[in-house]
């Protein structure tokens, strides 16, 4: 996961747009809320987002492989779900695999990623883990032969240290991770700028403890810079003490309060949602009044979106397709190959657009049989 300049984003995404179909690139009504053209191309362009295709090229698994999945936090929809993907897939191809849950905290994810080095594991897939978070670990699991696989999270280089990954999971096509969370905002950013007709007074979410949550804040904070009757009213910062101490909704209910101007809200998680954001929203006496923005989540999330009783845009982010696309990594690491561009991109959902008819998004493709076509599944 590469760092690149805003400019290469812009371009790349540009090129994406053009060049990619999605599950539902519908506009029609998506001017609902707009009021000037502005804003209703960048509703359009929030609910086109940047989906990709899984590999063509196919590649023959090893057997007895021993894979360990190491998870963020299992008690967060947006960990377990590809976490169980990856063991899913780990199954489909007879490999041996132990999830070790982090917990939520670099401590936990340390102590599972040493599990899996002291148990000889072949492949180790952090899911949502920056290797910034748990460098020695790391450094510890590659001296001991283990190869570790980008489970979304950035390798060491992102932050100018040692490359320790040996590969990033590659999503989008000449995308780098930095640019792909950087995207993320900048989606949410368009559903706002074109549900507020370019007046969103923005609460802005920042998860402050992985690389990639500061960076859905600046593509976010980049893309309504060119709005120019948006602002940010304020900034609140969640981490995942937060989250595990349970004070992120109260933290959250304060700064919703105390910011009646606020008509638009960015939240960088979708799982979120369910650990008491929606709760406050509906209870602020505002609900009605504003436009919430969420990050990928879990089918939980598709259902907010099927019942919330405000306007509420997330992510569709097909987070088992990224898991196959870890293990199809892995595959091709094992093999000597060069890693594959997964595809797994993205696009705003919400009760008019791109929904799916019940459960979680999976972006309009049977990735699962694309995937074991590929791997000689049938």
């Amino acid at each position: 996961m590469r760092l690149r300049a805003l400019g290469a984003l812009v371009a790349v995404s540009t090129a994406l747009l053009a060049g990619c179909s999605s599950a539902d690139s519908s506009t029609e009504g998506t001017a609902s809320g707009s009021t000037n053209s502005a804003a209703a191309a960048a509703l359009t362009a929030a609910y086109q987002g940047v989906t990709g295709t899984p590999p063509t090229v196919a590649t023959k698994p090893k057997s007895g492989v021993n894979l360990w999945v190491v998870s963020c936090g299992q008690q967060v929809p947006s960990c377990a779900t590809p976490v169980a993907a990856v063991q899913e897939a780990a199954k489909a191809l007879g490999w041996e695999s132990k999830m070790c849950d982090g917990q939520l905290n670099p401590g936990g994810w340390g102590n599972c990623i040493r599990q899996a080095a002291s148990a000889k594991a072949d492949i180790i897939i952090p899911v949502g883990i920056d290797c910034v978070s748990v460098q020695a670990p790391m450094q510890e699991a590659v001296a001991a032969g283990s190869k570790i696989i980008g489970g979304g999270g950035a390798d060491c280089d992102a932050a100018g240290g040692q490359k320790l990954m040996a590969s990033e999971r590659l999503q989008l096509d000449k995308v780098s991770i930095k640019d792909y969370w950087k995207l993320n905002g900048k989606l949410q950013a368009q559903w706002l700028i074109g549900r507020t007709g370019g007046s969103a007074k923005v609460l802005l979410l920042t998860f402050t403890d992985p690389l990639w949550g500061p960076w859905i804040t600046e593509g976010f904070k980049e893309e309504l810079a060119t709005c120019s009757g948006c602002s940010i009213a304020t900034t609140l910062e969640i981490s995942n003490n937060d989250m595990a101490g349970n004070a992120m909704a109260q933290k959250f209910s304060t700064a919703l309060l105390q910011n009646t101007a606020v008509n638009a809200i960015s939240i960088p998680v979708g799982g979120w949602m369910q650990a008491g954001l929606s709760q406050s929203i509906q209870s602020s006496g505002r609900a009605t009044q504003l436009s919430v923005s969420s990050g990928f989540g879990d089918a939980s999330t598709m259902d907010l979106i099927r019942t919330a009783g405000f306007a509420f845009g997330a992510l569709g982010y097909a987070s088992a397709w990224g898991a196959y696309g870890s293990v199809d990594t892995a595959i091709r690491v094992l093999n000597g190959e060069t890693p594959q561009v997964q595809g797994d991109g993205f696009q705003m959902v919400d009760k008019d657009h791109n929904l799916p008819a019940s459960g979680d998004y999976e972006g309009g493709v049977d990735f699962k049989a694309a995937y074991r076509k590929l791997w000689g599944l049938g």
